[in-house]
């Protein structure tokens, strides 16, 4: 009998099991499936889930400088934002998990007595069956976005809206949740669409919160600052955690300071103070309201900051509390004292990060209004490495600081020497004390900076072994900042080794050979063919760097003495003692006033500067090389101000000093100052035409517009690309001869215009042998002659197609090419994402935009071998819903020979490999 128990037992739980399996769909498998989803996969999920969550949220050290993210995961969309904790990964298994063993796609057994109800019929059409498995997916769509892979959070939501349509709920919620994953990938136009036809389509109740959210995030990503404080103060109601409202309420403040309303923004962030946060959040929230306050006197507010700047605790926040100081007495037009906090700031700042940054450009930004550039320069030469590519005036403060550090180049120039004229003209005695002085100095420097170095290195040695004596200067600027990526991705490393070079050798302008001597010029000697004869140097003569002959040895003590800044013969043999040394110090001068002349007029525009330092150059020395150009200069900036008696005067000198000129024949038309107008808005249609020629193989009106412009615009700007347009033309008429003389008549005429450098790389090119590039158009030529490098040339080594292999077992690339700027990136990677995961459900491809100068393109990876991307390739070519942009053109490569691509070979080489080993494929991809 207890055998027969026992055999009945086994037996029920053998059907039992047989019966919940996924292939079958009754009221029991539903039941079972969902259960053991609910408490025991999917439990293990969401409990890994908020584990991860309250970690991420409580842990990231948000950027107080910039506006909040609404959540620290969107950071992952900047990796060069500080990236937060929380690993996300059990839980997207688990969820996976689930799906993989319990989802019913089995249709379940017709009833034919309900066919006639048509919620019954519907019932039928369901695409899933288990109860419980939408909650796997919604989870496991989360996770990914919360993990930072928001396109396959995107193609998850896509699958839940699609495939749960009879739950409205969880669809309008997925739905917002997909906008969310666009808003992160910066793909606007597409979240907003989303958003539009859901507020169109009557939004269930239960997701108006969840609406606010995601609303809010859209609105203050697209600048929409004022509709959305609405939309984040509902958020802030229904936020889940504690942190998040804490963190939501601080972008509140933001947002109320972003659109003017500094009563708002200053209650808001007393909100924050209120709610008991961490205290790098408490002391920003302080530090915000002082930015916001609006009363009358800021005395109260000054003496706020000045106690929080005695406490111990704030030793590493200085900077932000008298940069805090300082714009307090900005707001109430206390220029000098806001200055005085700043530089203060500046000078107590331990972290050398954004806080600084933010300070330095203020600082620099009055400095530039008060027009003291030198002042100006070092403020934006270091916050500029700190600060990111979005930051509020990026491209402005960039350009603005590469003019200053030009700037600043020729006006040390010109102060040193001045200087050392001064100690030149100085009896020996009263320059021997004025060295020493100098000597005394440094040396005390250096002992105060061993003292600080000594002390860092105790410090560290307290804090642990790991922080030794020998490593605690070197790692100093990674213990403030907490960077610890590789120095070249350290944005600290990067800024101290700049400060560090310039201390050496002084602001340089950047630019190859900047060690020689003639950094305005260049020998033809460089280009110089095979064949030509070599340099005219006697055999077996010394000559230093420079490539200038050495003199006889001097005594090793003495040569050691004139390269140590602690002995005098260091600064006596950088003094003019003698009349040749004198000439060359007065050279460097008047290159130094005419240089900052030029950029004060050209970059600057700021003409009252201009003007003075060229009068300056004429006074000190009225027999100067420059005179002809500081004429014209003259010229042209009094006749902007509307002087014409003055301009004439300066007209005059030119045509009677200088009389054989292009300015005085170009100034002996009666009607110069129409062609001068006519010049500023004919030249770019007139290039435009020119560069459209070129592309369309048109070579002769090439040659015409260059002869046409020499004739009748010779002053233009636009001169030097007119130039190298008209030398390259000839590569395309097989006339070499006149392609290099070109070339060479290009750096003699404009040695430092913005395409010589590539003329030189050319030229050099041909004198190393190599042979110009043959193609079948220009336009062909230009795309895929370039070598995907910084070193772009139209030149090819003839070797360099036997390189690449061709293993159609080996992973392969899909590459869509085009020419930089004329197709939209993002539109063009959207497209194919959206391809991807319409398309193929379990497979996954990684999609990257790479940029090499005049070439882009979309790398698509993911494909174990060429059938694999043949297949994927068909599927793109016949898809119904993408379509190439005009000018993208797709390459199927494989990884080893995208690889050497990417260390310099040309598509045009890997396309003559080709010619020889054609890939098996039914159409010519590379002409689509």
């Amino acid at each position: 009998m207890k055998k027969r128990v026992i055999h009945i037992v086994v037996l029920l739980v053998t059907l039992a099991l047989v019966s919940c399996s996924t292939k079958k769909n009754t009221a029991f498998t539903r039941f079972y499936h969902s259960f053991t989803t609910r408490y025991n996969v999917y439990f293990n999920g969401i409990e890994n889930y908020k584990e991860q969550m309250k970690s991420m949220e409580t842990e990231y050290q948000d950027n107080f400088t910039d506006l909040l993210y609404m959540h620290p995961a969107q950071a992952y969309a900047n990796p060069k934002d500080p990236q937060p904790s929380g690993s996300f990964d059990r839980t997207i298994e688990k969820c996976q998990k689930a799906i993989q063993l319990h989802s019913i796609k089995k249709k379940p057994k017709r009833d034919s007595r309900k066919m006639s109800d048509p919620k019954y019929r519907d019932y039928l059409k369901r695409d899933e069956y288990n109860p419980f498995i939408h909650n796997a997916w919604r989870l496991m769509g989360q996770a990914q976005y919360y993990k930072g892979e928001f396109l396959e959070a995107a193609a998850t939501f896509l699958y839940i809206s699609r495939h749960f349509t009879w739950m409205p709920d969880l669809v309008a919620e997925a739905k917002l949740w997909q906008a969310r994953c666009y808003i992160a990938l910066g793909w606007l136009y597409e979240a907003e669409d989303i958003l539009q036809k859901i507020n169109n389509d009557k939004l269930p109740e239960s997701q108006n919160n969840w609406f606010a959210t995601v609303n809010a995030d859209y609105l203050i990503r697209s600048g929409q600052y004022q509709k959305a404080i609405p939309f984040l103060e509902t958020a802030i109601k229904s936020a889940p955690s504690k942190q998040q409202r804490i963190r939501l309420t601080f972008l509140l403040g933001q947002l109320y300071e972003k659109t003017g309303v500094n009563a708002k923004a200053y209650e808001a962030f007393g909100k924050v103070i209120s709610m008991n946060p961490p205290y790098r959040t408490e002391f920003n929230a302080r530090i915000k309201q002082t930015e916001v306050f609006s009363g009358k006197d800021i005395t109260k507010e000054v003496k706020k900051l000045t106690r929080m700047a005695s406490r111990d605790r704030n030793k590493e926040y200085l900077d932000q509390v008298y940069y805090a100081i300082g714009n307090l007495y900005l707001s109430r037009k206390d220029t000098l004292k806001a200055m005085e906090n700043y530089r203060l700031a500046n000078q107590k700042s331990t972290r050398n990060g954004i806080e600084k940054a933010i300070c330095q450009v203020t600082l620099g930004d009055l400095y530039f209004d008060r027009r003291e550039y030198v002042d100006a320069q070092p403020c934006y030469a270091e916050a500029l490495p700190q600060l990111k590519e979005d930051f509020p005036r990026y491209d402005l403060l960039s350009r603005r600081s590469t003019v200053l550090d030009e700037l600043v180049v020729y006006a040390q120039n010109v102060e040193l020497q001045d200087s050392l004229q001064d100690l030149a003209a100085m009896s020996e005695t009263e320059r021997n004390k004025a060295i020493q002085k100098i000597i005394d100095d440094l040396i005390k420097k250096e002992k105060e900076e061993a003292e600080a170095l000594q002390r860092e290195e105790y410090l560290a040695q307290q804090q642990g072994p790991q922080f030794n004596s020998n490593n605690a200067a070197k790692n100093n600027a990674t213990m403030i900042s907490g960077d610890k990526s590789w120095y070249f991705y350290n944005k600290t490393m990067v800024a101290a080794g700049k400060t560090e070079f310039q201390r050496t050798w002084g602001s340089r302008k950047l630019e190859d050979d900047w060690r020689r001597r003639n950094k305005s010029g260049f020998s033809m000697s460089d280009f110089a063919e095979k064949g030509e004869g070599g340099g005219n140097t006697e055999e077996g003569m010394e000559v230093d760097e420079n490539g200038m002959p050495l003199e006889e040895s001097p005594d090793s003590a003495q040569l050691a003495d004139a390269e140590d800044p602690h002995k005098p013969a260091f600064y006596l043999k950088q003094i003019p003692l003698t009349p040749e040394a004198l000439e060359v110090s007065n050279e460097v001068v008047a290159e130094g006033l005419f240089n900052m002349g030029l950029i004060l007029k050209n970059k600057l525009e700021d003409y009252p500067a201009a003007i003075a330092n060229f009068n300056l150059l004429e006074e000190r020395f009225p027999e100067n090389p420059y005179r002809l150009d500081v004429y014209y200069n003259m010229y042209l900036m009094y006749m902007r101000n509307g002087d014409e008696v003055t301009a004439g005067i300066y007209r005059d000198k030119i045509r009677s000093t200088f009389p054989e000129s292009p300015y005085a024949q170009a100034m002996a038309d009666p009607h110069y100052l129409d062609n001068l107008r006519r010049m500023s808005t004919e030249q770019d249609s007139i290039y435009e035409d020119t560069y459209a020629a070129y592309l369309d193989n048109n070579n002769a009106a090439v040659h015409r517009s260059r002869q046409y412009m020499e004739e009748k615009y010779p002053l233009s700007p636009l001169m030097p690309k007119f130039l190298f347009l008209d030398a390259l033309a000839y590569v395309g008429d097989k006339q070499y001869d006149k392609f290099k003389a070109g070339l060479r008549d290009l750096l003699e005429r404009y040695p430092q215009a913005d395409v010589s450098p590539l003329a030189t790389t050319m030229l050099k090119g041909v004198a190393q042998g190599r042979q110009v590039a043959e193609g079948s158009g220009n336009l062909r030529g230009m795309l895929w002659k370039a070598r995907l490098t910084n070193d772009t040339t139209t030149v090819r080594n003839d070797t360099a197609q036997v390189a690449f292999t061709q293993d159609l077992k080996a992973p392969h690339v899909l590459l869509l090419v085009y020419a930089t700027d004329s197709v939209s990136s993002n539109q063009l990677l959207f497209d194919v994402a959206k391809h991807n995961f319409t398309t193929f459900v379990i497979k996954d491809f990684d999609l990257e935009i790479m940029t090499f100068n005049e070439i882009s393109m979309l790398v698509v990876k993911g494909f174990n071998n060429f059938d694999e991307l043949s297949h994927y390739r068909r599927l793109l070519d016949h898809s119904e819903t993408f379509r190439y942009p005009p000018g993208v053109k797709p390459v199927m490569i494989s990884e080893d020979n995208f690889k050497k691509l990417l260390e310099g070979y040309s598509f045009e080489d890997y396309f003559l490999f080709l010619e020889n080993n054609p890939l098996p494929t039914e159409e010519p991809y590379e002409e689509r």
